[in-house]
């Protein structure tokens, strides 16, 4: 009888039918994968980033997927909609400014540290959000739901073999923060304070699957944009250069290392900041112990503090990336402080980055010729050297749209990005005609650059909001091409911004 009726029901509905079987079989197929997947030893996810491995591993775990899938727009598609659908009444309305972004912070933390990442950046950009936004997405830094200390003291326990913590410090360990990917308790070791990190449960599954979406993403985006516009297909290299950054920050082992290396390197060059020394035999893959700071964020310190120390943090930057040739890329207020002694203290090397020589010198000589206002010299060589343009490439016709661009858009409009915005909408028709007619793509180290660079501006302008981070660069910037290039290469530079006039 039901199968009769089973057959009534296809003879009558025949594409509702079909339809409802594909799924049922597609459903099927994909337990079948998974389930073997969970049995193959030989797929298992990298320590180190391997773009490869990680599609390897998630293609054949469908069902995690297509949740993963889900549970981002479920938890996001309400958020959004009651923004959209209260847009006009929230100017003004800081209550209700205060209650959303409390809603949105709360629905980040759900999604997990990609998602966090996000609202940190957003965080420090009062240029972009009012202040009720602003003090709420902050918590994002620092302030994030901790797991259980039962769950994270016994990460703790496992990574340093020990029952009782008594056996290695001389006091209690207790929870003092909690981030994106750990927490950070405080005890005292040898008559010192220290800080140790602990890696939240899972954070290789959930960081490798968001990482793996993203990619996906990216490559739908350089499928898209080869077909509709010029551009070469950049966005996939440009997220593969992020996704490796990223999944770095699982590794505490490799950021302690970044840490004694930034020490290291910044005080021969006699930078004006502090990093906290690291204890080797306290860290793990997943827990890392260092030295304890007293001091608060640079971003709650005093303005006039802000304003005295934003110079010391650009030229550290600048320091980093022209100089040294790798760069702290997560410089948002959670790894700013300020010491109890007034010095800069920056914190949490799990993000860094590498830049070679060639790009160093390129982008040296690319802020000098930016500020000196030689458009020529950036468009037609270093914007070539840094591979935004082919080098085989013909940009004289290019030049007049880019001056008008960097001179109304970027120069003449200062940091504050409300400024800047309405500038470049007002020649949105040569921005447009710039990334569509022509074969633009964006370095993959870029990503990194100009996230760190948008995080200190953020910082920078809720202590002074009249601070230019093109002027800000400019000194060191040109101290640096002297060293490079000498006072004579440095001197040709302005002769040919003087023949070009």
């Amino acid at each position: 009888m039901a199968t009769t009726a089973a057959r009534e029901a296809v003879r009558r509905r025949p594409i509702a039918a079909g339809i409802s079987l594909a799924t049922t079989v597609s459903v099927c197929a994909a337990y079948v994968v998974e389930n073997d997947s969970q049995n193959d030893n030989s797929l298992h996810l990298p320590r180190s980033y391997d773009a490869q491995r990680i599609q390897q591993y998630w293609r054949v775990r469908p069902i995690s997927v297509a949740s993963r899938i889900f549970d981002i727009v479920a938890e996001s598609a309400p958020i959004v909609c009651s923004v959209a659908m209260n847009w006009n009444a929230l100017d003004g309305n800081y209550d209700l400014q205060r209650s959303y972004a409390a809603q949105v912070k709360d629905t980040l933390t759900r999604l997990g540290p990609a998602f966090v990442k996000i609202g940190q950046q957003i965080s420090i950009r009062p240029d972009l959000v009012p202040p009720p936004v602003l003090s709420e997405l902050q918590k994002l830094c620092d302030s994030v739901e901790p797991v259980s200390d039962e769950i994270a003291l016994g990460v703790l326990r496992d990574e340093l073999n020990v029952d009782d913590f008594r056996e290695i410090f001389d006091d209690d360990v207790y929870l003092v923060a909690s981030a994106s990917l750990g927490q950070v308790y405080k005890t005292r070791l040898e008559g010192e304070a220290v800080a140790i990190k602990v890696q939240r449960p899972d954070m290789l599954q959930k960081v490798s699957l968001d990482l793996y979406l993203l990619h996906q993403y990216a490559n739908f985006v350089d499928k898209f944009t080869s077909i509709f516009t010029e551009q070469p297909a950049f966005h996939e290299e440009l997220i593969k250069n992020f996704a490796a950054g990223s999944y770095s920050e699982l590794d505490y082992e490799r950021e302690a290392a970044n840490q004694k290396r930034f020490k290291k390197e910044l005080g021969r060059r006699k930078c004006k900041v502090k990093i906290p020394k690291v204890y080797d035999s306290l860290t793990t893959r997943r827990v890392i112990t260092t030295e304890w700071i007293d001091g608060v964020k640079l971003a709650n310190a005093p303005k006039e503090v802000i304003k005295d120390l934003i110079p010391v943090g650009v030229e550290l930057f600048l320091t980093q990336l022209l100089d040294v040739g790798a760069f702290h890329a997560d410089p948002h207020p959670g790894n700013l402080y300020v010491t109890s002694d007034g010095n800069l203290c920056l914190l949490d090397f799990g993000l860094v980055a590498e830049v070679d020589s060639q790009s160093q010198e390129a982008m040296t000589a690319a802020i000098v010729h930016l500020i000196s206002g030689d458009f020529g010299t950036l468009v037609s060589t270093d914007a070539k050297k840094l591979g935004f343009l082919p080098v085989d490439m013909d940009t004289r016709e290019l030049q007049p749209i880019l001056t008008k661009i960097l001179t109304e858009g970027l120069l003449e409009s200062g940091s504050n990005l409300r400024t800047r915005s309405k500038k470049l909408m007002q020649i949105s028709s040569e921005l447009n005609e710039v990334f569509f007619k022509y074969p633009f793509s964006v370095p993959p180290f870029f990503a990194l650059v100009t996230r760190g660079l948008g995080l200190l501006e953020g910082i920078a302008l809720s202590g002074d909001p009249n601070f230019d981070i093109f002027q800000a660069s400019y000194p060191y910037a040109r101290r640096r091409a002297v060293e490079l290039f000498g006072v004579r290469g440095l001197k040709d530079i302005y002769l040919e911004r003087m023949k070009g006039d």
